[in-house]
């Protein structure tokens, strides 16, 4: 794993997700802004995984295990998709605090690949 990179996406997804608070706190809906915010932050998170399978292929292992290091790289691409749509589909303010919740998850979910990755 790249550092660099994950703190780069770590700081990224923590600053969408006070995006996505302030839009709530706005009374807004989810919109144009915040689902290309999303698509950013899984943009940044394909680099990650891209990088990791060609770790992964050129010989090196995470500490951790690499069953637990899968399961987070995996579980990382599929939050901020799930995120937006039921976010896009909560028609209230609490569609923000949902894509808000993914991205936080989504940080979490690095920082967690680093520890697994490093031991």
């Amino acid at each position: 794993m790249v550092h660099a990179l994950a703190v780069s996406l770590i700081i990224g997804v923590l600053v969408l997700a006070g995006l996505a608070l302030v839009t709530a706190a706005l009374n807004r809906r989810v919109g144009v802004l915040l689902l290309g915010a999303a698509a950013a932050g899984e943009a940044g998170l394909l680099v990650q995984v891209v990088w990791a399978i060609v770790r992964l292929a050129g010989g090196a292992r995470p500490a951790g295990g690499m069953a637990i290091f899968i399961g987070y790289l995996a579980g990382s691409l599929v939050i901020l998709p799930i995120a937006a749509l039921w976010g896009l589909g909560e028609r209230s303010r609490w569609g923000p605090v949902v894509v808000a919740a993914g991205f936080l998850v989504t940080a979490v979910l690095i920082v967690r690949m680093q520890q697994v990755w490093h031991g």
